[in-house]
């Protein structure tokens, strides 16, 4: 049998941009869809957010995966022993530049990696643009528009169309979160089939 890298879902963005939210929407989606079954985890790796780490670990608690904290990780994640055949789905929060770090860490032939930045829907272009430009350093990014439930959704077309950030950088929407629902056909399909 063929020993598979340990895949890893990150979600980049600002602060109190729905990252959590998508992250944990994910890691249930993946859970349900899990066929062979792999092993999966959350890890707990935000030290930036008050709560964050209790909110993850009662997360895993109701749907009944290993929750990883962040000192098991002593702080660092380059020092954590990722398992192969394994799923991971990290929740870290820090400075710009400890997360470009970690991004050049995990983009490596040691991992399967799937970074995805998330910005909501409602936000002005213009900051948008200025997020986007903050992450430049993921490869063809992947965006996932969160709060979605709050704006039209020819808003929501409109980012597409009108963000000439996403042109530049090859980027792409391939997920839509609002309050109740991820919608998982874009993001499963496009980016992870």
């Amino acid at each position: 049998m063929k020993t598979l890298k340990p895949t890893i879902y990150m979600i980049y963005g600002l602060y109190g941009s729905g990252k959590t939210n998508a992250l944990f929407k994910l890691c249930y989606y993946k859970l349900k869809e899990n066929i062979p079954e792999q092993k999966m985890a959350f890890v707990s790796a935000n030290y930036c957010t008050m709560g964050q780490h209790e909110i993850c670990k009662e997360f895993c608690k109701i749907i009944k995966i290993p929750f990883i904290s962040r000192t098991e990780i002593n702080g660092c994640l380059k020092d954590y022993p990722f398992e192969p055949d394994t799923m991971y789905f990290i929740d870290f929060g820090s400075s710009l530049k400890d997360q470009k770090d970690i991004y050049n860490f995990f983009n490596s032939e040691k991992f399967n990696f799937f970074p995805i930045i998330t910005i909501p829907a409602f936000m002005d272009f213009s900051v948008a643009e200025n997020v986007l430009s903050r992450f430049s350093f993921i490869e063809s990014p992947k965006i996932i528009l969160t709060f979605c439930d709050y704006v039209s959704k020819k808003r929501i077309n409109d980012f597409d169309n009108t963000l000439t950030q996403l042109n530049q950088l090859n980027a792409k929407v391939i997920g839509l979160n609002g309050s109740f629902y991820l919608n998982k056909g874009l993001v499963l399909k496009i980016y992870w089939q």
